[in-house]
């Protein structure tokens, strides 16, 4: 059809990645028969991958196949769109997307078509996020409400190990005097861990109490499970969802690394604890062979209440989480004790270890030792330094 002197075609198709979209193009100026070779020209484009339909490359062959064609075209523009497919609404969506909420009609499923279960928290009032910007000192000003995506699994890890385990043991010399020996010995085993772990499901931003929100959700998810939301319940709060970005794979990655992360620490707990006698140490893994396995997954919004309040030191910013705003991270103002404390902290830092470092210096045994330890000094001391210096600090 033509709109204002430019030719204009749409169709619904499939990519060739399997993904639902609309494919729309305009042209101009408009011609006959060009409405037609449009629709012809986006039925060939769908057969590409929908990550090529989004680069340079695709309208570049989209404006050298009309000229093939016979039409010169000043201006051509080409847009792609996901496709629900329970209402056919037409939903923008960046390409990262793994996982998205039609708002139109609470349709839960992926850009393949395929339903997914939405679970969640029900929110907290407004007036729970109120009553927490009272208790930081301040008074609400404004208050967003966002449900953001997380994988949680609860995995298991297995792990054999050797580790040589250096440690010090006293004896008594012939004289009565007590000297110290160094050893070495080498504890093999088997370690075990089960653990609740949660990844937030964004990529591209970075989200102010991520960590905290992890937290409260892996604990949350046996004491208090979140529960499945049919679609009349999805389309309301479609609209506060943020979209998951990490696919469940990555996110199986993930959560495998963090297992075999805390059974390597429990590795060398566990060899600390079967060194002979005496005190070790040094742990050092020589063997690490871990078999994990995440056991149950699933995608779950959480409630997170994007806030800012007002305090007489200023405007400030703050998460609240979960159904009851009980787990919370925010900015709050720093106190000249609370400044003077750091800068304090950062004095005596760098005091300890210049003496420190001295010392080791006019000894003569270890010159690169006390280098290195006046370096560390200077490092702390500038990170307290810099603490004090902050607008605001983290509660």
């Amino acid at each position: 059809m033509r709109s204002d002197q430019a030719a204009v075609a749409n169709i619904a198709a499939t990519t060739q990645d399997g993904r639902l979209v609309y494919l729309s193009a305009v042209a101009k100026p408009a011609q006959p028969g060009l409405e037609g070779a449009l629709t012809s020209l986006l039925y060939r484009l769908a057969e590409r991958s929908y990550s090529e339909l989004l680069g340079d490359r695709a309208r570049f062959d989209a404006v050298r196949l009309l000229k093939e064609w016979g039409f010169q075209v000043e201006n051509l523009e080409i847009a792609v769109s996901y496709r629900c497919p329970h209402c056919a609404a037409s939903i923008q969506l960046n390409p990262e997307v793994v996982v998205y909420v039609c708002p139109y009609c609470g349709w839960a499923g992926d850009p393949f078509g395929r339903p997914v279960s939405i679970l969640a928290w029900p929110p907290a009032p407004q007036s729970a996020v109120e009553r927490l910007a009272r208790r930081l000192g301040g008074t609400l000003v404004t208050a967003q409400l966002l449900y953001v995506p997380l994988w949680v699994a609860e995995a298991r890890a297995e792990a054999d190990y050797t580790a040589l385990v250096t440690y010090t043991e006293a004896q008594r010399t012939p004289g009565g005097q007590v000297r110290y020996v160094t050893r070495r010995k080498r504890v093999s085993g088997t370690v075990t861990v089960q653990s609740t772990e949660a990844v937030v499901a964004r990529l591209n931003a970075e989200l102010f109490g991520a960590g905290r929100l992890e937290e409260w959700a892996a604990r949350a998810w046996r004491a208090r499970p979140p529960r499945q939301l049919a679609a009349e319940e999805a389309k309301p709060i479609a609209p506060s969802i943020l979209a998951p970005e990490l696919s469940e794979s990555s996110a199986a990655e993930l959560i495998k690394e963090r297992l075999e992360t805390m059974a390597a620490d429990r590795a060398r707990s566990d060899a600390r604890m079967h060194s002979p006698r005496g005190v070790a140490i040094e742990v050092s893994l020589e063997r690490f062979v871990p078999r994990v396995e995440v056991l149950r997954q699933a995608l779950v919004f959480t409630p997170y209440w994007l806030f800012t309040y007002r305090t007489p030191s200023g405007l400030f910013a703050g998460v609240a989480i979960g159904p009851d705003a009980a787990a919370f991270q925010a900015e709050a103002p720093m106190s000249n004790v609370e400044r003077a404390a750091w800068l304090a902290g950062a004095w005596a830092a760098s005091l300890t270890s210049g003496a420190l470092a001295q010392v080791l210096a006019k000894g003569g045994d270890s010159p690169a030792a006390a280098l290195a330890l006046a370096l560390f000094g200077v490092s702390v001391s500038l990170f307290l330094a810099g603490n004090a210096f902050k607008p605001a600090k983290v509660v």
